[in-house]
């Protein structure tokens, strides 16, 4: 990671091209250092069937209020992830320094989609285009996803995926499902949801972040998730999540997972926890085509600064194993629930299907129901996980059918 001190250019343009049609996705955020020091990361997901990813990725930025914008290369780091066969992912990560406060936005754009996509008019004939709003005021970090992309489905498979949104600084943030973007920030030609059994529509849950649909159509399609933060009623921030997803036909048999736990309701996925409590979840998963299970575990619950809860996981051929605890203390109490994602991996042949449970745990007394806004076409506003919003609670089968 480098530090740039950046030299102003006014008027420069914000489009980049490398000609490219092994992306899959990606997305930028931007976390405060110290004071105007900022990390800026880009990270891309690639086909590894295509052709290298670029090396340097030229990140572009434009202050909204000046107009004063520039451009800072950035290559990404020598040590690449394989999320599963065949699909990699590269981060581009830099410190600079911000020569103004403002709300920034901070841009990276790449030619062209993959022309097999099937949920765009054109996709052969659009670009991708990454980007992020941060407002610049020393202190302040635009929201993360601590889960990485799930890029495989199977086709007549439930499919669960969390990305997890956060925001460090306890800002509300309000996430939604968004339409991919092409060059200069113009959405896509004739964008559609993914294919989707009708009883099971493809949808975003405004609470706990999770997307779910019943794939009934093999191919590849792009699906786009966009996150907004907002301070005093204000919206300050946006970043989105771009990324492609590849529905396949399997005789895979989905592994099945059970939830228990020490508190009510004992087998659920939403719980109150009293401060002080001792709180335990343990996760049995069975597969009875004997294949792989791995299971890990993201959410703010394991990431606290001080007292965090632990997993404890024993993976195996078959069958799996994980323990959830904690005993949050009265600091950690609010109405806003903590969000969690389980994630279960299962090996079959060479394809690894992936599937996320998110378990609501609420620290605090008592405990008020809402309902959901089902609008197709609003961004609900959701209780950030370091905000008090308001009380919540889930309650939902103990039996969860994973891809």
């Amino acid at each position: 990671m480098k530090k740039l001190l950046l030299t102003l250019i006014l008027g420069l343009g914000l489009t980049n091209y490398a000609s490219a049609s092994h992306m899959m996705g990606g997305q930028i955020t931007v976390q405060h250092v110290s004071g105007m020091d900022y990390r800026v990361v880009y990270t891309a997901y690639r086909d590894m069937t295509g052709i290298p990813i670029a090396q340097v990725a030229s990140i572009s930025f434009m202050d909204s209020l000046s107009g004063n914008s520039f451009i800072v290369p950035i290559p990404y780091d020598s040590s690449v992830t394989v999320l599963v066969p065949g699909v990699e992912e590269y981060v581009y990560d830099t410190i600079i320094t911000f020569p103004n406060f403002g709300s920034w936005y901070v841009s990276y754009q790449e030619c062209c989609r993959n022309a097999a996509i099937l949920n765009m008019t054109m996709p052969g004939a659009e670009s991708h285009h990454f980007y992020s709003i941060v407002q610049i005021d020393s202190s302040n970090s635009t929201p993360v996803f601590l889960n990485p992309p799930i890029v495989m489905a199977q086709e007549n498979v439930p499919f669960y995926y969390n990305p997890l949104p956060f925001d460090i600084d306890g800002d509300s943030i309000a996430w939604s499902l968004d339409v991919p973007l092409s060059n200069n920030g113009v959405p896509v030609a004739g964008y559609v949801l993914p294919s989707s059994d009708s009883l099971v529509p493809f949808n975003m849950d405004p609470i706990t972040g999770e997307i779910t649909f019943l794939p009934n159509m093999l191919g590849n399609f792009q699906v786009s998730v966009r996150v907004k933060e907002y301070r005093n009623g204000m919206q300050i921030g946006e970043i989105t999540r771009d990324m492609q997803l590849i529905v396949v036909q399997s005789l895979n048999v989905p592994a099945v997972l059970m939830i228990t736990s020490n508190s009510a309701p004992f087998n659920g996925k939403s719980y109150t926890i009293a401060p002080g409590a001792a709180f335990s979840m343990n996760i049995t998963i069975f597969d009875q085509d004997n294949q792989g299970l791995t299971l890990a575990g993201r959410g703010e619950p394991f990431g606290l600064a001080s007292n965090p809860a632990t997993l404890n996981v024993v993976n195996g051929t078959s069958s799996a194993t994980a323990t959830v605890a904690w005993t949050p203390n009265s600091s950690q109490a609010r109405t806003a629930p903590y969000v969690l994602g389980l994630r279960v991996s299962e090996q079959y042949g060479n394809l690894v299907f992936q599937s996320d449970v998110s378990v609501s745990l609420k620290v605090g007394l008592g405990v008020t129901g809402i309902n959901e806004n089902s609008g197709d076409a609003q961004l609900t506003l959701s209780p950030n996980p370091t905000a008090d919003q308001f009380n919540i609670q889930f309650v939902s089968k103990h039996r969860v059918m994973l891809p």
